[in-house]
């Protein structure tokens, strides 16, 4: 780097007579460190948020569900066997053979051959840091597509009515097949009472003595209707039955069998599972079934393999993603983060300005000194060298300070969960923290680009000043 380097670092010490120079080097030190610290706070917190809704949602839901256009899947076992068999075989077959380029554009486009380099996954991490994006570099081809498959199970949704001797409200009713419901969701993971196989087994209504089915609910579901476990609840069905007296609502008695807790009071509060052929009976669908539920491997290629689930199945089907589904959700968040990315970089801006007086004020009491070295045959480039470093300088010793002190409040969040929340009003009682390095990279790439922004201006004025007009009256 030669002597620029030296004679920057010099510029940098105190004196006696720059001791108000100093000071403001200090506070622009301080205003980039506090500005890389709460950065670091902030998108580390609102990433653990992030994962942590994810987590939650996708704990009670599928990566991906098949549905159809019009009515039920009454070949729901065909369709099983067929996405986790006869999709990989095809899948394959097109990798093979080298399918005609014009046929399934759409999934071609989503499906890249190639790996990408380092350059453009570590771009794709940069952008969906600062976007708020959530998905990847699709680098996966067909065949590795077809493998993220790992889970099938149908399911049946219709909303109903919940009564109880106490109190009556409106529910969200999922037919599951315990048989399979596990390799696809988390529910048994969520169940604080009960298990998942309680909705096979038929129980005699105390009342009634008559054989009634199981029916698993949410905590707060079962606080709001009085109910706990081992108790009895009616099921009341929208879809009523036509008798001579008219229209009359579709009503049957289960036992609760499980009691669930996910953490989301929209899942707890209005949730219930039934048993796939409870539920078929009840709502009077024989042997269909609403649609299927998918678990893959890697949740960031749902988009992609949901396209490619499309594309086999056909017309009348048609695949979401979880993505698709949750998108209103996380695109709020996304929003919310990228927002807060604007926001906080400014607190960086109020330090580089710090480092904009500083320089000027060095540049003004290094008039002489400037002088006397284009005097030696310094150029106009070595002495914009000289005050670009000692900027620089000030904005690395900020940010490795701010990237030191955030890292070691998001640990002591993260260990210690000193900042509790309210859980009647939040759905955490905690503040969840994620550190990602590329969170670190970005914003100490953030902060050191407009440390050096800051330095062109002073650097550049500096190196203009003619050296006869400087040294002619000294």
């Amino acid at each position: 780097m030669g002597y620029e380097l030296g004679v920057s670092l010099t510029y940098i010490k105190s004196k006696k007579r720059q001791k108000f120079i100093s000071i403001i080097t200090l506070l622009s030190i301080i205003g980039i460190m506090v500005g890389v610290m709460a950065l670091i706070i902030v998108l580390s917190v609102m990433t653990g948020f992030e994962d942590d809704l994810r987590g939650k949602i996708l704990g009670t839901n599928a990566h991906i569900v098949v549905l159809k256009f019009s009515g039920g899947i009454n070949n729901y076992n065909k369709m099983s066997y067929f996405l986790k068999n006869t999709v990989k075989t095809d899948i394959n077959k097109q990798q093979t053979n080298n399918v005609d380029k014009t046929s399934k554009v759409e999934v071609r486009t989503t499906a890249r051959l190639e790996r990408p380099s380092i350059v453009q996954r570590a771009w794709s991490k940069t952008r969906s840091l600062v976007t708020g994006f959530t998905e990847e570099i699709a680098y996966d081809d067909k065949l590795s597509l077809a493998k993220q498959i790992i889970g099938v199970t149908p399911f049946i949704y219709s909303q109903a009515m919940l009564s109880s001797h106490e109190n009556v409200t409106g529910v969200v009713l999922r037919g599951i097949d315990p048989t399979t419901v596990t390799q696809v969701t988390d529910i048994s993971k969520t169940l604080l009472q009960g298990s998942i196989s309680g909705l096979a087994g038929t129980y005699k209504d105390p009342e009634s003595n008559a054989k009634i089915g199981g029916i698993i609910i949410g905590k707060e579901l079962a606080r709001n209707l009085g109910v706990d476990y081992g108790d009895t609840v009616n099921i009341i069905s929208p879809l009523g039955i036509m008798t001579p007296l008219g229209m009359i609502p579709r009503m049957k008695k289960f036992k609760v069998v499980g009691i669930f807790s996910t953490g989301m009071y929209e899942y707890d509060s209005g949730l219930a599972y039934l048993s796939l052929s409870n539920a078929q009976q009840f709502l009077n669908m024989g042997s269909d079934v609403t649609g299927m539920e998918i678990k893959i491997k890697d949740i960031f290629k749902a988009r992609q393999v949901a396209r490619v689930i499309q594309s086999e199945l056909g017309f009348p089907y048609y695949a979401r993603s979880w993505e698709d589904t949750n998108r209103n959700l996380f695109t709020a968040l996304k929003l919310e983060k990228t927002v807060m990315f604007i926001i906080l970089i400014l607190i960086i801006m109020v330090g580089a300005l710090g480092i904009v007086s500083s320089l000027i004020m060095v540049v003004v009491e290094k008039t002489k000194d400037i002088a006397i070295l284009k005097a030696l045959g310094a150029t106009d480039r070595s002495i914009m060298k000289i005050f670009v470093y000692q900027g620089l300088f000030i904005g690395v010793i900020g940010t490795g300070l701010g990237l030191f002190f955030g890292y070691l409040t998001c640990l002591l969040l993260k260990q210690y969960h000193f900042i509790s929340l309210p859980k009647d009003v939040y759905y955490i009682d905690t503040l969840p923290v994620t550190m990602r390095p590329e969170i670190f990279i970005i914003v100490a790439l953030s902060a050191i680009i407009v440390s050096f922004l800051a330095t062109i201006y002073p650097s550049y004025k500096a190196s203009k000043m003619p050296p006869a007009e400087t040294l002619r009256y000294e």
